[in-house]
């Protein structure tokens, strides 16, 4: 790892959303139209990455980050910070993901770029695990290990 790779993950890391805190709210749909907010999730731990079609930490990690979500059958709600990434993209890429939530852009709603910027993501893949009343458990700006999270579930309160 390079010399200013800890302190620059420290610093994105401290500027994103934290652990303890109310997650912020959103407003975006499926790609059926179903409408969602955080508090569609309230009673149960949910885990939300944002990601990008072009990311290949994304392309890499989604295999087992989808077996995870059919195993624990938690929402995994999975977000584009992408401007590029449009429906039909995002359609296309979950295709191999039908655990995974894709959410996208509400008219008279937020954007997933929008929403992004309320967590006050950086870059991509960044996951977040909220707990059942919507705190942030947990936050990884990259990579994430699949034990890591499940550890952060059963502090989420899962069941």
């Amino acid at each position: 790892m390079k010399y200013w790779a800890i302190p620059l993950s420290l610093f994105l890391l401290a500027y994103a959303a934290t652990p303890g805190q109310v997650a912020p709210e959103f407003r975006l749909r499926d790609l059926e139209g179903k409408v969602y907010t955080l508090a569609s999730f309230k009673g149960k731990p949910v885990v939300i990455t944002f990601w990008a079609s072009w990311c290949p930490v994304c392309r890499a990690e989604f295999p087992k980050l989808h077996a995870l979500a059919q195993e624990y059958r938690v929402p995994f709600v999975v977000i584009s910070r992408e401007p590029r990434d449009t429906e039909a993209v995002v359609r296309e890429y979950m295709r191999s993901y039908p655990r995974f939530l894709p959410l996208v852009a509400l008219p008279g709603g937020d954007s997933p770029v929008a929403v992004a910027n309320r967590y006050r993501v950086l870059g991509q893949p960044w996951t977040f695990v909220l707990d059942k009343e919507g705190r942030v458990v947990n936050l990884y700006a990259g990579r994430v290990e699949v034990e890591s999270l499940k550890d952060d579930l059963a502090l989420a309160g899962y069941e």
